[in-house]
């Protein structure tokens, strides 16, 4: 069976992709191995950039009613001088981004998939085998039997354990950073304002971001160790250690939901390209989420894709893999300064030296007081996606 592009990867990058590109008349055929669930406790902390081109894919309407707006952003160092605060006014925008649930967009994004009429969709359906020639043949097997798929572009957006990169004997840089994440909602006594806030202390991280119905999404980051640790404590004594780690900023924590573990790793491929295919998302770089940059920036390059196979199909042009090579360096700089973003504040925050801990704090306070630098800083994090509308 001949399609016109293949996404390899069904979930929130994938799906993203392939209903970015419903009015583009391409046959696409989209891979997916599970069926679909809806069970992802995650959290999203969307930039405003990120939620534009949720608009564009005219799901935002079905979204906004769990949504939460972030209007001001406050990072701290636990028994360190220093706060950076973060302000809508400081870029002109009603608000800095959202927090939305992972089940949400995923829900919201398999029910517009089920409406195109040039998306094929294979689920349950395993990757057995893949072969380049002059066009990439994937050998999948069903429920109905093994399906052969050719196409001229394959794009693997199958995750951080990606099977298409394995396929390729694409290697990896892995960095683990021997911490792990609990995800959880806290429900608070008050208001949180929409004020998301970033409390780093000597073992990791914690965020807490609105929620609606007074609720934040709280991740707590720290060695395993520490992680496993906590796992073990009833909610009540859960809370209260969470209450003296955070402080009082949110007010009194009244309990929280299920909690969830995630290991964290930073995971690098070290070739995007392999002939005809593109890796994307969490196939092609996972990373630390202290900088909550992993999902916006897999919208960015999403966004980017389209962009470039819109243009083609405007000139009527084939999108070939040099355009592929093209959007890699379209993206390239942005992809640079996420990755290196969340992986040296993972790291500096874990420093214990005297001197660098000083110097953080006066960077903090500096930060805070010029308010131009904040603006290209939101900016910068924000992610330039109106450039490529």
């Amino acid at each position: 069976m001949h399609h016109d592009l293949i996404i390899v990867g069904g979930g929130m990058v994938g799906a993203s992709l392939a209903l970015a590109l419903r009015s583009s008349g391409l046959q696409i055929a989209l891979v997916e191995a599970t069926l679909p669930r809806f069970e992802d406790p995650r959290l999203f902390g969307l930039t405003e950039n990120s939620c534009q081109f949720l608009r564009n894919l005219e799901i935002w309407q079905k979204l906004a009613e769990h949504a939460t707006p972030i209007h001001r952003v406050h990072v701290s160092y636990k028994n360190h001088f220093g706060i950076v605060r973060l302000n809508r006014e400081d870029v002109c925008l009603p608000q800095l981004g959202y927090v939305i649930s992972a089940y949400y967009i995923a829900m919201v994004l398999h029910e517009a998939l089920k409406q195109q009429s040039n998306i094929t969709y294979y689920c349950p359906a395993t990757l057995m085998m893949l072969q380049q020639t002059d066009v990439v043949t994937l050998t999948l097997k069903t429920n109905e039997g093994d399906k052969i798929l050719q196409s001229p572009i394959v794009i693997a957006a199958d995750g951080m354990t990606s099977i298409v990169r394995e396929q390729l004997n694409i290697k990896t840089q892995v960095i683990d950073y021997q911490q792990s994440a609990i995800v959880t909602q806290t429900l608070l006594q008050r208001s949180h304002y929409h004020v998301a806030y970033e409390r780093f202390n000597a073992n990791g991280a914690i965020a807490m971001l609105p929620l609606i119905n007074h609720r934040c999404a709280t991740i707590w980051t720290a060695d395993h160790a520490t992680i496993a640790q906590l796992m073990t404590l009833p909610d009540e004594s859960f809370v209260a250690s969470l209450q003296r780690e955070f402080g009082y900023r949110l007010g009194r924590l009244l309990n929280v939901s299920q909690r969830h573990v995630f290991p964290i790793k930073m995971v690098q491929a070290q070739e995007s390209i392999k002939q005809c295919v593109l890796l994307l998302g969490n196939a092609a770089h996972t990373l630390h989420p202290i900088a909550a940059q992993g999902f916006n920036l897999a919208l960015y390059e999403v966004a980017a894709l389209t962009k470039a196979i819109m243009d083609k199909i405007a000139h009527c042009q084939l999108f070939t893999s040099i355009d592929l090579q093209h959007v890699i360096q379209d993206t390239q700089k942005q992809r640079s300064f996420s990755v290196n973003t969340s992986h040296q504040l993972a790291r500096l925050f874990k420093q214990r030296s005297l001197v660098l801990n000083m110097f953080l704090s006066l960077g903090m306070v500096g930060l805070d007081i010029l308010k131009p630098i904040k603006g290209m800083f939101i900016n910068k994090i924000s992610m330039p996606y109106s450039q490529l509308r």
